[in-house]
């Protein structure tokens, strides 16, 4: 028998090992996180010269191109847990079926984001922005529209390669693709004399449009040349209605979740814009400083899902606790050491975004609002993420639901509007709604991963099989 200390020193150890085994899957899943928001930090960076009115559209039709695709993303990471749990049963086939059908699923999801982004300009007024700020959102959201179907399709392999622990090569397509960004935008906002003309924020549309499409054909030179991996071989490439639909029936939920989730941050940016344009290009400038940070919660919180999913797919309950237990450390402290930074110096990281003394002074006082909800933040990602690694996907859903526009909006537009804080009223309203869900999702945690033996059975029972 082995003794109390002698038990208690065994668990540190495989809880320490275990925070190793997290963080060397995560680390090329944050790096990743962080060349996605660094395309978009560039793109308000190299457009935030050009003044308050550019600056504003490219916020708005970002919040609204986000919404749609985020929905759609969401749904293309139903493949997520079905990849990790068939390879944690060492099930390769099925991840390859799994992958063939995320292909189908992406081209189905680019019509009907299609029609959003002809209409950039109509929505855009709908959503009571100024016309001037419209026009220029519209002709932005046309030049995202090409950048659609190869964003999908690049997610769907890296489901593939991700859901089998392969976390590696998306980092460095990712990184790669953040410096083409760069290049790409200094050409088509500011032009090429002779060669390319002058663009202005309408360029970083048609810059993120050229990446894509070269995050895609590099993904596919890395796969096909792969082997070992064998993406399409001894599987049908016609689309396979029970394959797919599990993979709606997993993915939509957390489509809907992202879409409730960035909805609520896009919908603040429209409440911005009904105060003005310097309140709107600072919200646009603060909360990519706070999406930064979240970034790395998010990779370390995808890991965990991984995790999970090839836990339970082994049939190891205890190696799975122990990876929710890490995830949730690692997620919450980072975001904690990072409420601590934007305390400490918000109005220099403000500054590395725009000169414009209006925008940094309100950015600044939004970035210590930002400081309140990290934790909230970080917490909320980690339990959302390890319950998908799980295959539960609908009741965090609904929480998110009632958490964000239940909870967060209502008390945002009572705060900004009626109790006329403004812009840090509306901030504060956020805070409240990541604040309920991240309590409300530890407690599905609880009761999900740390359950009877049968709750976990019925998990395992839902893990993807061959038919």
């Amino acid at each position: 028998m082995v003794s109390a200390p002698a038990g208690q020193a065994r668990r540190r150890l495989l809880f320490r090992r275990e925070l190793g085994d997290l963080l060397r899957l995560a680390t090329p899943i944050i790096l990743s996180q962080l060349g996605q928001i660094g395309m978009n930090t560039a793109d308000t960076v190299m457009v935030g010269p050009l003044g308050a009115l550019p600056l504003a559209a490219v916020g708005v039709g970002s919040a609204i191109h986000m919404v749609a695709l985020t929905m759609g993303m969401g749904i293309i990471v139903g493949m997520g847990p079905l990849v990790s749990q068939a390879y944690g049963a060492g099930d390769q086939l099925l991840c390859r079926r799994v992958l063939v059908q995320g292909g189908w699923l992406s081209v189905a999801l680019t019509l009907p984001l299609a029609g959003i982004h002809l209409y950039g300009e109509e929505i855009a007024l709908l959503l009571g922005q100024q016309p001037d700020v419209a026009a220029v959102a519209g002709d932005y959201l046309a030049a995202l529209l090409p950048g659609i179907l190869p964003i999908f399709l690049f997610l769907a392999f890296r489901q593939f390669l991700e859901g089998m622990g392969t976390t590696t090569p998306p980092m460095v397509i990712t990184l790669v693709a953040l410096a083409i960004n760069v290049a790409a935008n200094r050409v088509f906002i500011y032009g090429v004399e002779g060669w390319v003309p002058a663009m202005g924020a309408v360029g970083t549309g048609w810059a993120t449009s050229v990446v894509r499409w070269c995050m895609l054909l590099l993904m596919l030179a890395y796969v096909l040349r792969r082997a070992d991996l064998h993406p399409f071989r001894g599987v049908p490439r016609r689309p396979d209605r029970a394959l797919f639909a599990r993979i709606l029936r997993v993915g939509t939920p957390i489509g809907a979740q992202f879409g409730l989730e960035v909805g609520l941050f896009a919908f603040a940016a429209v409440m911005m814009g009904w105060l003005g344009a310097v309140e709107l290009a600072a919200h646009q400038v603060t909360i990519n400083i706070a999406a930064t940070t979240f970034m790395v919660s998010l990779g370390v919180s995808l890991a965990g899902a991984i995790r999970v999913g090839q836990c339970i797919g082994a049939r190891r309950p205890r190696m799975m606790r122990r990876s929710v237990q890490a995830t949730y450390v690692l997620a919450v402290a980072f975001m904690a050491a990072c409420a601590l930074l934007f305390v400490a110096v918000p109005e220099a990281l403000v500054r590395l975004y725009t000169p414009d003394e209006e925008i940094v002074a309100l950015g600044s006082t939004l970035l210590l609002v930002a400081a309140l909800f990290q934790v909230f933040d970080g917490a909320q990602v980690a339990g959302v993420s390890v319950l998908r690694g799980a295959g539960d996907t609908r009741l965090p859903m609904l929480i998110a639901g009632v958490g964000y526009w239940v909870v967060g909006l209502p008390v945002g537009i009572y705060l900004g509007f009626v109790a006329d804080l403004g812009p840090v009223g509306v901030w504060l309203g956020l805070s409240a709604g990541l604040a309920v869900v991240a309590v409300v999702v530890a407690a599905r945690v609880r009761h999900i991963l740390w359950g009877p033996p049968e709750r976990l059975g019925a998990l395992r029972a839902s893990a993807p099989t061959l038919d």
